[in-house]
């Protein structure tokens, strides 16, 4: 079988950054998507510069999490005044009955994603690998996520979840708090193919692998299970499981 393996969240921080990286030096991780709007993009987009032809190097569209690349003045129905998203909390409570449970004005999330794929291409040389949606999404999000991969003629990531019923996401996230997270099985989860992936031709497991620092803790409710999944994606266990069950690791660039 075929497996896209994916760490989504590359830029989110700097640490994280760098254990994406080393889950793709040392480990099993050949798809990962930059966070465009932090201001240290850029510096990250330089680390992972050397391993671009190996892996699929995508984008992962953000509505809530750090700053908004346009700004209040120009999206002020996703960001507060000092600029920074609403985060998915606030974004989930402002959907409600009265507006379909979706309060995102088209335009403007279209606008900043625009914005942010932009960025990617400004700093990276090139359009994203593929298209994938950050934690809080909507309809709206949505659309305007497949609008820009449509107009870059890339492939969306939500578009492999039905067909192949991907590992990860919520899959093995069972922690809430850091203490909690630590005892999430990632690699039980998938060495005992508890999603039933080995039974398909096309596989696709979402991790977040990363490394953890001060600013991850501010912007994430997603942190120690960072360290968890790495570790599972560059264990021996887990190339062993791949080598044993005859996978090919691909990337979303072999898919075009």
């Amino acid at each position: 079988m075929k497996l896209l393996f994916q760490s989504d969240d590359y830029g989110i921080t700097r640490a994280v950054s760098q254990g994406i990286i080393y889950s793709i030096t040392h480990g099993i991780v050949r798809n990962t998507g930059l966070f465009a709007n932090m201001p240290w993009a850029e510096e990250c987009v330089e680390w992972i510069r050397p391993y671009l032809d190996d892996i699929a190097f995508g984008i992962d569209l953000n509505a809530s999490t750090g700053p908004s690349l346009l700004g209040y003045d120009k999206v002020p129905n996703l960001c507060h005044e000092n600029g920074m998203f609403y985060t998915s909390r606030e974004n989930r409570a402002m959907d409600t009955a009265e507006n379909n449970y979706d309060h995102v004005n088209y335009e403007q999330v279209y606008a900043e994603f625009e914005a942010q794929t932009e960025r990617f291409i400004a700093l990276v040389g090139k359009a994203p690998d593929y298209i994938h949606g950050h934690a809080y999404g909507s309809k709206t999000t949505e659309k305007a996520r497949r609008a820009i991969a449509e107009k870059y003629n890339r492939p969306l990531t939500a578009d492999f979840r039905e067909p192949y019923k991907p590992m990860g996401a919520m899959s093995w996230y069972t922690g809430k708090t850091p203490e909690e997270q630590l005892n999430n099985d990632p690699l039980g989860y998938i060495t005992s193919d508890k999603g039933g992936l080995l039974n398909q031709e096309l596989g696709y497991i979402i991790t977040h692998c990363g490394w953890c620092d001060k600013e991850l803790f501010e912007l994430s409710s997603y942190n120690t299970c960072r360290a968890v999944d790495l570790a599972a994606a560059t264990s021996d266990e887990i190339k062993a499981w791949v080598k044993d069950n005859d996978i090919e690791l691909i990337t979303f660039k072999d898919l075009r």
